[in-house]
Protein backbone atom coordinates (compact mmCIF):
# COMPACT_ATOMS: atom_id res chain seq x y z
CA UNK A 1 0.00 0.00 0.00
CA UNK A 2 1.38 3.41 -0.93
CA UNK A 3 1.10 6.80 0.67
CA UNK A 4 -2.40 8.26 0.77
CA UNK A 5 -4.12 11.39 2.08
CA UNK A 6 -7.45 11.97 3.80
CA UNK A 7 -9.18 14.69 5.79
CA UNK A 8 -8.37 14.10 9.48
CA UNK A 9 -11.06 16.54 10.68
CA UNK A 10 -13.67 14.67 8.66
CA UNK A 11 -12.44 11.34 10.06
CA UNK A 12 -12.69 12.59 13.66
CA UNK A 13 -16.16 14.08 13.08
CA UNK A 14 -17.50 10.85 11.59
CA UNK A 15 -15.92 8.77 14.37
CA UNK A 16 -17.67 10.95 16.94
CA UNK A 17 -21.01 10.65 15.14
CA UNK A 18 -20.70 6.87 14.70
CA UNK A 19 -19.47 6.06 18.23
CA UNK A 20 -20.85 8.88 20.40
CA UNK A 21 -17.36 9.56 21.79
CA UNK A 22 -16.20 13.19 22.00
CA UNK A 23 -12.61 13.47 20.77
CA UNK A 24 -10.26 16.29 21.81
CA UNK A 25 -9.41 18.91 19.19
CA UNK A 26 -5.83 19.44 20.33
CA UNK A 27 -3.51 16.91 18.70
CA UNK A 28 0.10 16.62 19.85
CA UNK A 29 1.21 13.84 17.49
CA UNK A 30 -0.03 11.86 14.50
CA UNK A 31 1.62 8.92 12.85
CA UNK A 32 0.37 7.35 9.63
CA UNK A 33 2.11 4.14 8.65
CA UNK A 34 0.69 3.55 5.18
CA UNK A 35 2.83 0.47 4.64
CA UNK A 36 1.21 -1.27 7.62
CA UNK A 37 -2.17 0.52 7.26
CA UNK A 38 -1.99 2.08 10.76
CA UNK A 39 -2.94 5.48 12.15
CA UNK A 40 -2.05 6.73 15.63
CA UNK A 41 -3.24 10.06 17.06
CA UNK A 42 -1.95 11.39 20.40
CA UNK A 43 -4.13 14.05 22.03
CA UNK A 44 -2.25 14.33 25.33
CA UNK A 45 0.34 12.47 27.37
CA UNK A 46 -1.23 10.51 30.22
CA UNK A 47 -0.17 11.48 33.73
CA UNK A 48 -0.87 7.98 34.97
CA UNK A 49 -1.91 4.64 33.56
CA UNK A 50 -3.36 4.64 30.04
CA UNK A 51 -6.19 2.19 29.28
CA UNK A 52 -7.32 1.09 25.80
CA UNK A 53 -10.89 0.22 24.86
CA UNK A 54 -12.17 -0.85 21.43
CA UNK A 55 -14.75 1.37 19.75
CA UNK A 56 -17.94 -0.19 18.32
CA UNK A 57 -16.84 -0.32 14.67
CA UNK A 58 -16.07 -3.10 12.19
CA UNK A 59 -12.51 -1.82 11.82
CA UNK A 60 -10.28 -2.23 14.91
CA UNK A 61 -10.11 1.23 16.53
CA UNK A 62 -8.84 1.60 20.09
CA UNK A 63 -9.57 4.65 22.23
CA UNK A 64 -7.02 5.28 24.99
CA UNK A 65 -8.00 7.13 28.16
CA UNK A 66 -6.24 8.07 31.35
CA UNK A 67 -7.24 5.76 34.18
CA UNK A 68 -8.96 7.66 36.95
CA UNK A 69 -9.73 10.84 34.97
CA UNK A 70 -11.22 9.23 31.87
CA UNK A 71 -9.59 11.90 29.68
CA UNK A 72 -9.00 10.78 26.10
CA UNK A 73 -5.28 10.49 25.42
CA UNK A 74 -4.93 8.69 22.07
CA UNK A 75 -6.61 6.82 19.24
CA UNK A 76 -5.17 3.90 17.29
CA UNK A 77 -6.58 2.51 14.04
CA UNK A 78 -5.46 -0.84 12.69
CA UNK A 79 -6.61 -0.85 9.09
CA UNK A 80 -7.01 2.87 8.37
CA UNK A 81 -7.89 2.20 4.71
CA UNK A 82 -10.74 -0.10 5.88
CA UNK A 83 -11.97 2.53 8.36
CA UNK A 84 -12.02 5.21 5.65
CA UNK A 85 -14.16 2.89 3.51
CA UNK A 86 -16.39 2.02 6.48
CA UNK A 87 -17.02 5.72 7.17
CA UNK A 88 -17.39 6.64 3.47
CA UNK A 89 -14.28 8.86 3.34
CA UNK A 90 -12.41 9.09 0.05
CA UNK A 91 -8.65 8.67 0.30
CA UNK A 92 -6.41 10.27 -2.29
CA UNK A 93 -3.40 8.24 -3.45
Amino acid sequence: MGLFYFNLKELMKLLEERTGVKLPRDITETHLDAEHDLLFIRFREPKGVEVGEPLPLKTPVTLFTEEGTGKVTALEVIGISKLLTELGIKAIS
